[in-house]
């Protein structure tokens, strides 16, 4: 049974040690440091509850981020099951070689060595994301997704409670009934899987096709193949109940450049795409203000080696253009607004 498989030794602890690790900076009275200090005697319990089948997940804590954010905070206890949950289905759950976001699959950078490199093929492309993609998932079309590939009733009903879960807001009780989880190990995972039908359709397709979560990029060799793939697209994600984000559609000819993944494609070069820079110029501007740049070693001159790092990490041989190329010359950088 699948069941036992997530109940395992190895299996709980490959999921408590990975705990540990997220948590590490959590607050003193965050309730892991509790529930590592009793980890020898409650792993005992936790076997039992999964394979007696009477395991229940807590509701969520809405949790106000420093930046105003609010994110759904799971306990330390249920993160723990539904990561071991992922370790096992993440070999069961068919995912396509197309969906470069889970592990082993190559990441936001594999996406852009490939598009790189089939851009001299193709003459057009065609760029979205989904709407709300997470918050959107139908929980029913999920579920009968998934029964076809697990078949543990036990797992089926842990899948079941972590999608209709329930938030405590401020002591306000909350039934989430559609859409999954925001930083949850399984989500990414789902996210995968509840798009696989789409992946599928264009693996055998005259026209290259990539997705990053629900960012999804088509170059095609005529406008008419370009048509007939968005028409399949749509196709599909309507069967999903699904709709692309109309803010982040893109739609012509790959000569006129696009943005994806934080890049920016034009005549076979890559640069930051424009909301890139933006985003790294304000947050550069927010360390100075705050008299970042009178110690040694500087926040801004660190936040500014870490961009450069990300911008031109696992991009080698690829031509690459940054407007702010001397801001990383030195380990302090330019003074944002400064004049040259």
């Amino acid at each position: 049974m699948l069941i036992d498989h997530i109940a395992s030794d190895a299996i709980l602890e490959q999921a408590y040690a990975w705990l540990c690790h997220r948590r590490k900076d959590y607050h003193a009275n965050a309730d892991v440091w509790h529930f590592r200090r009793d980890w020898h005697d409650g792993k005992a319990r936790l076997k039992a509850d999964l394979i007696s089948g009477t395991y229940c997940f807590d509701a969520l804590d809405r949790v106000t981020l420093k930046d105003g954010t609010s994110i759904h905070l799971w306990s330390s206890r249920d993160a723990l099951v539904l990561k071991a949950i992922t370790l096992c289905l993440e070999h069961i759950l068919p995912v396509s070689r197309c969906c470069t976001h889970i592990r082993g699959h190559g990441g936001a950078k594999a996406a852009i060595r490939q598009v790189h490199a089939n851009l001299p093929k193709h003459t057009h492309v065609f760029r979205t994301d989904v709407k709300s993609y997470y918050a959107s998932i139908d929980h029913h079309l999920l579920l009968d997704r998934l029964a076809e590939h697990v078949t543990d009733p036990a797992v089926m009903a842990l899948l079941s409670q972590y999608m209709r879960r329930t938030v405590c807001d401020g002591g306000n009780f909350v039934d989430i009934e559609r859409g999954i989880s925001l930083g949850c190990p399984l989500s990414p995972l789902m996210a995968a899987f509840f798009l696989h039908e789409l992946d599928q359709a264009f693996e055998q397709s005259d026209v290259f096709y990539v997705r990053f979560m629900d960012d999804i990029l088509i170059l095609a060799p005529t406008r008419w193949k370009l048509r007939r793939s968005v028409a399949r697209l749509n196709s599909v994600l309507s069967a999903l109940h699904l709709e692309k984000h109309p803010n982040k559609t893109f739609i012509g000819r790959i000569s006129r450049g696009f943005d994806f993944l934080g890049y920016h494609f034009f005549e076979g070069t890559l640069s930051a795409a424009p909301k890139t820079t933006r985003k790294m110029y304000e947050t550069a501007v927010r360390l100075y203000e705050r008299k970042g740049h009178q110690t040694k070693p500087t926040p801004l001159g660190q936040y500014l080696t870490r961009w450069n790092a990300w911008f031109r990490g696992g991009l080698s041989g690829i031509d690459l253009r940054c407007a702010f190329l001397p801001a990383f010359e030195c380990c302090n950088g330019p003074e944002p607004g400064q004049e040259k």
